[in-house]
């Protein structure tokens, strides 16, 4: 198998990177992962980062991303140097995409980018979490042929510092590949899908060549990409290059390998062909001399195009001599192999400093590869030495003789080719290990004076500083400022992307607001996913465990409330245009008074701080802790409140895709007026809608609301089964209005307005695994009647489930589901784990459908619940208005309308919940009043400026209320200084 075995499939296109520059500039000293100032003296962490004054580089705003923007297959190869340009599968596009997060569950995820020794040029590695390829345009449209997950880094292979071309390589395993729809008449598709049926999975060799700088500072850093994809076993290589290893003789050809085959030789020249003679050449036995191979220039031309791979007839027998490439004009030997390889598929290493000299639980076993002439075969010694980075220990007078990590001298491999090694720290800086070859005269050369390292076999090694004190840090010391200071502030100076695409993490406020995110971005187990934060992989174990100390520290609530002591007919349907619009403003309207009634139960179930303060005291049992809450954030393990919260966020999400659908058909976007008082007698549908506190009756009131599509049978009394009124338009269920809409849409002719490509701009978050597992690229856009039809399907699917799955392939749990498991666990628990809320509260006297709350603290922290809650909407609404096809991902308007959202709602809304409200036995909530819904403001610096200073005033409230969070104020600050600055 591997890229030499058929059949196979090439691709081309383009690339992208963002490699951050600030820590290549010689300015980062691995010792203590911090940044030296322009004089080479520490940048001291108590210092503003925008005080940096080292050399940036052309990318220091880089966010660590690596795309496929554009890649195509070019050719199908079923029989060996035959290239088929006219397949149908040629043509259709190739994706590598990053992980799913399942946090933020996100589509379009990015690969990751990022240097394991940031002072070196050998370290630069990949991170690629799905791969896929078939689709035409939107793979709701035209799906993917085969799309699949990747595990684990892409290392360099085969590097050429002075052209910067570089190799990488992966492997889809067969249990992670799926075929979601098939080209049709594609024999290459077709031979392809037939042999991964009896191989291990898929291999993808891909090389980057020639990077173009960009033209303005920081933007990413473009790529030809070129590679192919093959069948792949187990045995085989999975990161790099499979072959007999072909090395130059001088400066050039650069690195190939080659595999004599019985009928056919091929060469893998991914990276070689632009650099051989223009001429023929011939592949020769080194001893004898025999010809193996002719290999033509119109063949290497041709592969250059499909990538790389040059097959010519076998001429004659290599036997077991080691092969010479030759000008056939001249007989000059131009490249030789190298005829023993070592090679480790995981050959980039970040370890933990030990506790102790004698402490294995930060030690890597690594496993490596031997191969005679290509083929595995054992190697009774392996010499292992080490070559430290002296670039990356700045300030170590020792940096170009310190020993970094502990390993065997010697080590071999078995009959199978092979073998293991232990790493163990020594101390922080980074090493390349060296497994067999010739060492003499070699140093670590990070400008490839020597021309040895792109061939040679081994291992990079990165040794994070030793940071166990921070594990003694009493409670009172993990602050905030201590955080900052040991864990962000490094990352701040020499990684400007966080406080300029996200936020600050000088800013407390947003810290605080979103330490648990931060923490499950951070969290160690997720390292081998391309969204873990840090991008560069190196924060340490301890700093880590600091992370989620805060995040506990966090939680723990200012105030605890503790208790006093004593269809058988056919239905309607919508009509026209008119009747669709109402339709569709009512889908917005449910799902926006959905996902308020949704946040205000979450609301009222204690977070998990105050839960373990329960559980200290002894009202509450560790179970009854888990079941309300989970771990608190540590994992995805979220309890009854978790899921409250999930839910919510995708109700926002169909919100908004409901939203796109009205603005395709040419209407704007959509906030209504939801008054729980009156919502029951406004919407057409026969449920209960009510802002209560989570019990067995709300969420009975939830699976009612979720409800999957049935029949509605009419009911029949001898002959008679009632009359009705046909100018009343109802629904029996929401399952049933999304039906309707489905139909009208597919029915009333000429109602989609909107330009492709124009129908929503980049949001991806609140999307589920299942979605991102056949459609990574899918963004709410709705343009089309195809793409208002797919989304209606997510919309359904999440909330029913069914939608987006095929046959008996289980769907994902749904809405309905999970309120069927969390009924069934109260139920069985026989518990109440919320804060005894009113039901539907009140500013306003005299409503007898809600309850007036009289306590003035609870109404004061209300009105300000309120206030916040008309900016979100505002924000929206002016994002909307402005550019409801631009990014919602990088607007400041939608971030802002998210800080609103989980800064200011979410910790007021969970204050309200605790706090008396005047009413005997019952505690306060939010109301979401609002007069009525904001209008959209036509200059956008009047309305950033009348945002600024309402949320000004919300800061001043805010300060002025004792039991507010500060950093409800702070944010609030925050976000009006950025607004005025816009």
């Amino acid at each position: 198998m591997s890229v030499f075995h058929l059949p196979r499939l090439h691709f081309a296109g383009v690339a992208t990177t963002q490699l951050p520059t600030g820590p290549r500039q010689g300015l980062t000293d691995l010792a203590t992962n911090g940044a030296l100032c322009a004089d080479g003296t520490p940048f001291p962490r108590s210092r503003p980062a925008a005080e940096y004054d080292g050399p940036r580089g052309a990318h220091f705003a880089a966010n660590g991303h690596f795309a496929v923007p554009a890649a195509a297959i070019t050719g199908a190869e079923l029989r060996a140097g035959e290239v088929d340009e006219h397949d149908p599968v040629v043509g259709r596009q190739v994706d590598m995409w990053g992980h799913y997060n399942e946090y933020l569950q996100t589509t379009v995820n990015r690969g990751r980018v990022f240097d394991v020794d940031p002072a070196s040029n050998w370290t630069t590695t990949l991170m690629v979490g799905q791969f896929g390829f078939g689709r035409a345009g939107r793979s709701h449209d035209t799906g993917y042929a085969l799309i699949g997950g990747v595990r684990g880094y892409q290392p360099p292979r085969w590097q050429d510092l002075r052209r910067g071309t570089v190799v990488h390589q992966f492997v889809v395993d067969d249990e992670e590949l799926t075929w979601p729809e098939p080209v049709g008449g594609s024999a290459a598709v077709a031979a392809l899908a037939a042999e991964l049926a009896a191989a291990d999975g898929l291999v993808v060799q891909f090389a980057l060549l020639t990077p173009a700088e960009p033209g303005v500072p920081d933007a990413p850093r473009r790529w030809e990409l070129r590679g192919t994809i093959a069948p792949w076993r187990r045995g085989e290589p999975r990161t790099f290059p499979a072959g007999r290893l072909m090395l130059p003789v001088e400066r050039d050809p650069h690195v190939f390998s080659v595999d004599v085959g019985a009928e056919y030789v091929t060469l893998n020249l991914v990276t070689a062909a632009a650099t051989l003679p223009p001429g023929e050449v011939e592949l020769r036995t080194a001893r004898t001399g025999k010809l193996v191979a002719a290999v033509p220039v119109r063949s290497r031309l041709a592969a250059a195009r499909h990538g790389g791979l040059v097959c010519a007839a076998r001429l004659g027998e290599a036997g077991d001599e080691a092969l010479v490439l030759v000008n056939a004009w001249d007989g000059r030997v131009l490249a030789r192999e190298q005829e023993v390889v070592l090679q480790a598929d995981d050959a980039c290493q970040v370890l933990d400093h030990p506790r102790h000299a004698d402490d294995p639980s930060c030690d890597a076993r690594v496993e490596f590869r031997s191969f005679v002439r290509g083929r595995p075969a054992p190697v009774e010694s392996v010499r292992v030495r080490q070559f430290p980075n002296p670039r990356a220990l700045p300030l170590a007078p020792d940096a170009a003789t310190a020993r970094i990590a502990d390993v065997a001298d010697t080590v071999s491999t078995d009959a199978g080719g092979v073998g293991r090694f232990t790493l163990r720290g020594l101390r922080a800086g980074s090493t390349r290990i060296l497994l067999g070859g010739d060492g003499t005269g070699v140093h670590y050369d990070n400008d490839d004076e020597l021309a040895f390292w792109a061939g040679a076999g081994g291992v990079h090694v990165r040794v994070l500083p030793d940071d166990w004190r921070l594990a003694d840090l009493r409670d009172d010391e993990v602050t905030f400022e201590t955080v900052h200071r040991e864990v962000f502030a490094p990352y701040e100076a020499q990684y400007s992307f966080m406080r300029e695409e996200v936020f600050s993490l000088a800013d407390r406020c947003k810290v605080e607001t979103y330490a648990q995110l931060v923490w499950q971005m951070c969290d160690p187990r997720n390292k081998a996913m391309t969204y873990y934060m840090p991008p560069t992989r190196d924060l340490t174990a301890p700093k880590a465990a600091l992370l989620l100390r805060y995040l506990r520290q966090r939680q723990r609530p200012a105030h605890l409330l503790r208790e006093a002591g004593a269809p058988a007919t056919a239905r309607r349907g919508i009509r026209n245009r008119a009747e669709l619009v109402a339709a569709l403003r009512d889908a917005v309207k449910l799902e926006l008074a959905v996902m308020i009634q949704y946040l205000y139960a979450a609301y009222t179930v204690p977070g998990h701080g105050a839960g373990s303060a329960y559980v200290r005291s002894g009202r509450w049992t560790p179970g009854q802790l888990a079941l309300a809450c989970g771990d608190g954030g540590e994992s995805l393990e979220g309890g009854v409140r978790g899921t409250l919260v999930r839910v919510a966020r995708e109700e926002m999400t169909h919100f908004l895709l409901a939203n796109n659908i009205l603005m395709a058909i040419g209407e704007p976007f959509h906030v209504p007026h939801v008054d729980f008082g009156a919502l029951n007698a406004e919407l057409p549908i026969a449920l209960d809608f009510a802002l209560e506190r989570l019990d067995a009756g709300s969420v009975a009131r939830f699976v009612a609301i979720e409800q999957p599509d049935r029949p509605v049978r009419d009911v029949r009394l001898g002959d008679d089964t009632g009359t009705g009124d046909d100018t009343e338009h109802g629904y029996a269920s929401i399952a049933e209005l999304y039906g309707d809409i489905r139909q009208a849409i597919t029915t009333i002719p000429d109602l989609f307005l909107t330009e492709p490509g124009r129908g929503g701009g980049e949001h991806h978050l609140f999307l589920r695994r299942k979605l991102n597992e056949r459609h990574p690229d899918y963004q709410l856009e709705v343009d089309d009647l195809g793409s208002a039809l797919f989304a209606i399907d997510v919309i359904t699917e999440q909330g029913e489930g069914g939608e987006l799955t095929d046959g008996d392939e289980p769907s994902e749990t749904s809405h309905h589901e999970a309120f069927l498991g969390v009924a069934d666990s109260l139920r069985r628990a026989n518990w109440t784990p919320s804060y005894p809320a009113v039901r539907n509260p009140t500013l306003r006297r005299g409503d007898r459908t809600r309850q007036y709350v009289p306590d003035p603290e609870a109404r004061r922290v209300m009105r300000l619940f309120n206030d916040a809650y008309a900016v979100m909407l505002r924000l929206m609404v002016q994002h909307f208005g402005a550019g409801p096809d631009t990014s919602l991902r990088r607007s400041k308007l939608m971030n802002a309308a998210i800080d609103v959202m989980t800064g200011v709602l979410r910790p007021l809304g969970e204050l309200l919940t605790t706090m008396p409200s005047g009413l005997r036995g019952r505690t306060a909530g939010p109301s979401f009043e609002i007069d009525a819904p904001p209008a959209f403001i036509p200059r956008p610096d009047v309305a950033a400026l009348r945002v600024a200073r309402q949320l000004d005033d919300l800061a001043a409230l805010a300060a002025a209320c004792p039991l507010v969070p500060t950093r409800v104020a702070e944010i609030s600050t925050l976000m009006a200084d950025q607004l005025r600055r816009s």
